[in-house]
């Protein structure tokens, strides 16, 4: 059967779906450290809060949202606005189908298109998968948090990796919104191609 395929910015109607998505990680992983899962309202806001400036991308496979990934700022002080966290996560009954390699690949060229130039991810450890997969991406380890975070009882290191997104330049411009460029040809061209990434079997 033909599966249908989408990548999207998120809507404030997606909240349900993706917190579907990312309440197992919580309730089951130490992926994340949260503890609780949020109401649909925190998380409803908390996209709202975060697609002021940064994406926060979808995919879809026959209408159904099966992942998604985001950008966040890194550090509040002035002089990171440069720099980006990145977070994806993935239903995890549509593992091995190219959706985080889509979504991520999307996901940092709408970045290099807004004119940032870092991006860090914390990854709790042992996750040699999570570790291999952003290598691929050209991530480097730039150091651990060791014990940084305590949950199910044990504690746990946390690796550091640091992309370039872009080529630094003496006087960076301000970034741009991503709204500012969702209506562009190169928005428009990027999507397109991180779709054909997505395996429809």
């Amino acid at each position: 059967m033909l599966q249908e395929k989408k990548i999207r910015l998120a809507t404030k109607d997606d909240s349900s779906p993706l917190l579907d998505i990312y309440a197992p990680y919580i309730a089951s992983t130490t992926i994340t450290f949260e503890y609780k899962i949020p109401t649909k309202k925190e998380f409803r806001e908390r996209i709202a809060h975060i697609q002021k400036q940064y994406p926060w991308l979808v995919c879809e496979i026959n209408n159904r949202i099966v992942g998604y990934a985001y950008a966040s700022r890194f550090r509040e002080r002035e002089a990171y606005k440069w720099s980006v966290s990145l977070s994806l996560y993935i239903n995890q009954n549509y593992h091995r189908k190219g959706i985080g390699k889509a979504l991520y690949y999307a996901l940092l060229e709408l970045l290099k298109l807004q004119g940032y130039y870092n991006a860090y991810v914390a990854i709790t450890q042992p996750n040699i998968k999570s570790g291999n997969f952003h290598e691929v991406f050209g991530f480097k380890e730039a150091g651990v948090y060791h014990k940084a975070g305590y949950k199910f009882g044990s504690w746990h290191d946390v690796k550091l990796y640091e992309l370039k997104i872009k080529e630094h330049i003496q006087s960076p411009v301000e970034p741009k919104s991503i709204n500012e460029l969702s209506s562009s040809d190169e928005f428009k061209a990027i999507i397109e191609k991180a779709e054909q990434m997505v395996k429809t079997y």
